[in-house]
């Protein structure tokens, strides 16, 4: 309301002022104030932005044709037109359309530029690297990964520093195998992350590059391939502990008749174990083949016991009843 408040006793001055001026030029000062008001009414009245905004510009055309006299109307023209550019822009992303989002906000940064809206102009650059890494999760929601790579690509030119983008191009790596881009782009999100002292994007990255890692081990572990994943593992253990990694170490040493790396590994592996009885059960079994390695009897009896959940119960029965004869 303030807008057509100001904006009609600036018509008023203007109407008054054109019994003074000869006909031909007044003429084209209405025409001016006519075109204002049409795209005044379009946008407030019919939410039509962009019409409203070529009304506009032909505003600024015909006050540029008037001169020094139409110098008001022609300014707040001006003012309206990215204004109203970033308002449409805004509309696509209220209706989910999110790659008309991008389209608007960058004619919505042009107009800005053009007509010397920097306030406009930086909110709807700012609004880019954004829409873009939702794109991507969009197509890579739809497993459309060399889609979603390129939005997150465009996401990171337009802010070099967007760790999400980062941490989102590593999950689709993650997801293809390409454990060597992966890595790199987990790591570049987490050297990011502590930079700018976002600790949970720090943890969430560590995390997932970790639990990446542990779950490639697993894999080499299936296939008795023990060195291998060692290797993986003392990757993993660089982005912090787990209670799963510890639990592969343990499975790992066990195999290569490591005894004592294998309990210290289970041991840390139920200090970190937040789950429940069947969870911890597999690291108690781990526990028992150690100390049963190390010939202790006594505390590899007691470790299989607290493994009797699941599909642990089998097998550590067996242990406790045919290998060590525990009372």
């Amino acid at each position: 309301m303030n807008v057509v408040k100001r904006t009609s006793v600036v018509l008023s001055a203007l109407l008054i002022s054109l019994c003074f001026i000869d006909g031909a030029q007044a003429q084209s000062l209405e025409d001016a104030i006519t075109k204002f008001n049409e795209g005044f009414v379009l946008f407030n009245e019919q939410g039509d932005f962009q019409a409203a905004i070529e009304k506009f510009k032909e505003t600024i055309v015909i006050a540029d044709e008037v001169g020094s006299e139409a110098n008001d109307i022609r300014e707040r023209a001006v003012g309206q037109i990215p204004r109203l550019a970033f308002m449409h822009a805004a509309q696509f992303v209220r209706e989910r359309d999110l790659e008309g989002a991008v389209d608007a906000f960058q004619e919505a940064a042009r107009l800005a530029e053009s007509y010397g809206d920097e306030q406009i102009m930086r909110r709807s650059r700012g609004n880019l690297p954004a829409l873009h890494l939702n794109l991507g999760n969009q197509l890579f929601r739809d497993e459309q990964n060399e889609a979603a790579l390129e939005q997150y690509r465009k996401a990171i030119e337009l802010n070099p520093s967007y760790i999400s983008a980062y941490y989102q191009k590593a999950l689709v790596y993650r997801r293809t195998g390409d454990l060597d881009n992966a890595l790199e782009n987990f790591d570049i999100s987490i050297d990011l992350a502590r930079e700018a002292g976002e600790q949970d994007n720090l943890e969430r990255s560590q995390r997932a590059a970790r639990d990446y890692l542990v779950f490639l081990a697993s894999e080499q572990i299936d296939e008795e391939y023990f060195n291998r994943a060692l290797d993986l593992l003392n990757r993993a253990a660089g982005y912090g502990e787990s209670a799963s990694m510890h639990y592969r170490f343990a499975e790992v040493y066990n195999n290569q008749r490591r005894y004592s790396d294998a309990r210290t590994s289970a041991e840390r592996a139920l200090e970190l174990e937040t789950g429940g009885r069947l969870d911890r059960a597999r690291i108690y079994f781990e526990l028992g083949l150690a100390h049963k390695g190390l010939e202790n009897t006594q505390a590899a009896c007691s470790a299989f016991r607290n493994a009797m959940v699941g599909d642990f119960r089998s097998p550590a029965e067996h242990e406790i009843e045919h290998e060590l004869n525990c009372n």
